[in-house]
């Protein structure tokens, strides 16, 4: 793993897309609607992504599922 991200500055145990968005782990979406969603992925597949989707304080405001058509960005902490 050493040369192959040699001199890319590529962090140590950075996730690939294969590993992104697994079932549990929180995240906050950005949709092309203007709506920011955060909540726990629950499932992912060619078509979009489930949500357990939480509000602020972090209380379950039920699911949503998001195309991937209209996510423009996901965020994931660590």
């Amino acid at each position: 793993m050493e040369g192959e991200n040699a001199g890319n500055g590529l962090r140590e145990g950075a996730p690939q897309v294969s590993g992104f968005l697994y079932r549990g782990q929180f995240v906050s979406v950005s949709a092309r609607t203007g709506t920011d969603l955060a909540g726990y992925v629950c499932d992912r597949d060619d078509n979009g992504l489930l949500l357990d989707v939480r509000d602020p304080s972090g209380d379950p405001h039920g699911y949503d599922f998001l195309p991937w058509s209209s996510i423009e960005r996901v965020s994931a902490e660590e």
